[in-house]
């Protein structure tokens, strides 16, 4: 494709000089009239108006991202991410080790809570069911996602409870619910907490509080119906630790936590990762687009202003004796500077960019249940960005020319 890209480029870019050259009369050319019925002086025009369009279209693209990932970053997802670590065990002989690395771990200076989950937040998969309350029937029932935690998940995560009460260590078959599971089944924040459930294999459970909506998943997504249940050591071990910490020397601490580790889970490596790290993976593919249309923005501003200093240079060159004669006439340099003529190519590219940027960044926005709005200064700063480039490319070409001496210019034939 690589090969085929670049002889196809070739045979377009050879094709035009070819046609060019061969459009001349041979009477008019030993004439010396070398005008052609091929217009060259629009091509170059439109072929610089195209390398803007494109130019303005990524810098917007590059403003807009960038504005979106920094609202991300910031977004308040209605858990802390912060300061979080998290532990997953993947051997079955370590399972039996977790209860006594969790009670040693609350041990050390720093560690404020431990809770052991099914997952942790943000994690790719979660369980899920369906559920009813008492008398209705199957068709009214309501889809959840769902993790099987102890009673320490709220305070470990910074999860904010709006009503009802936490888990207790005695509790069985009760259940911590979101905002939009009470309310996609006819509940209140207020009147839930007591209610009694059904799950889809007739499971009793009953909702003791209501946690505030938080986003489990990613911000492409809406927040969806979500729940907590209680396990209990019988019911089996989960394997996926979330440990909120609070120290401003992480490095004492993880030696702590390392030697906690060696200790108890003997002969497996020391592994853990931070939940804002893992939170930020979600959007690995959004970074990654980023940064190809960023290196895509660089490649094509520095053609537009090679074209754009390629046409400013001929130009200049065409007209030469045009401002000899009219810096011999009293013009200023500043009546002499060609940039505004540029300036006009750059105002059309940005014309027929905008509309294109604000189309294709909108289909890009609709993939986020929760995302900026674009404004006309993201647009503007791309213009004034493509604006200032453009003068930066030609200004030198064209103070060049019109500080020449006339003499010059009017004295060559």
């Amino acid at each position: 494709m690589l090969v085929s890209l670049v002889f196809l480029t070739g045979l377009i870019a050879g094709s035009y000089p070819a046609f060019y050259l061969s459009a001349f009369r041979v009477v008019n050319v030993i004439k010396g009239n070398f005008t052609s019925e091929i217009s060259a002086h629009g091509i170059r025009r439109s072929l610089v108006v195209f390398q803007f369009v494109l130019s303005i279209v990524l810098i917007s693209a590059i403003i807009i991202i960038y504005s979106q990932l920094a609202y991300i970053k910031h977004k308040d997802l209605g858990f802390d991410k912060d300061q979080r670590m998290i532990f997953t065990f993947n051997s079955g002989d370590s399972f039996e080790k977790i209860p006594a690395f969790m009670e040693d771990l609350r041990k050390i200076s720093g560690v404020k809570e431990v809770s052991n989950a099914s997952k942790y937040i943000s994690s790719p998969a979660i369980f899920s069911n369906t559920f009813t309350l008492p008398g209705q029937s199957r068709t009214e029932a309501k889809y959840a996602g769902f993790v099987v935690s102890d009673e320490f998940f709220v305070r470990a995560n910074g999860v904010k409870l709006i009503s009802g009460r936490d888990f207790r260590e005695n509790d069985s078959a009760k259940v911590l619910v979101n905002e939009t599971f009470a309310r996609k089944m006819g509940l209140t924040d207020q009147t839930a907490p007591g209610k009694r459930i059904l799950d889809g294999n007739d499971r009793t459970w009953e909702i003791v509080g209501v946690m505030k909506d938080f986003n489990y998943g990613n911000l492409h997504k809406d927040v969806e119906s979500f729940m907590v249940w209680i396990n209990h050591k019988q019911d089996g071990l989960w394997a996926n630790l979330t440990v909120h910490t609070a120290t401003a020397n992480y490095k004492e601490l993880l030696s702590r936590i390392e030697s906690v580790w060696n200790r108890d889970v003997p002969g497996v490596p020391f592994e853990y990762s931070f939940l804002d790290e893992q939170v930020q993976k979600q959007y690995a593919s959004d970074i990654s687009m980023s940064r190809i249309i960023n290196a895509f923005t660089i490649m094509t501003i520095c053609i537009s202003c090679l074209g754009l200093f390629g046409l400013a240079a001929f130009s200049a060159e065409q007209r030469n004796k045009e401002i000899g004669i009219r810096k011999v006439l009293g013009a200023s340099v500043s009546g002499i500077v060609l940039s505004k003529d540029f300036l006009k190519l750059v105002l059309i590219a940005f014309a027929i960019a905008t509309p294109i940027s604000w189309w294709a960044m909108k289909k890009w926005l609709d993939e986020f249940a929760f995302k900026i709005q674009i404004s006309w200064w993201m647009f503007g700063l791309a213009g004034l960005a493509t604006i200032l480039i453009a003068l930066f490319t030609v200004s030198s070409q064209a103070f060049r020319a019109a500080v020449m001496n006339p003499v010059k210019s009017l004295r060559s034939e």
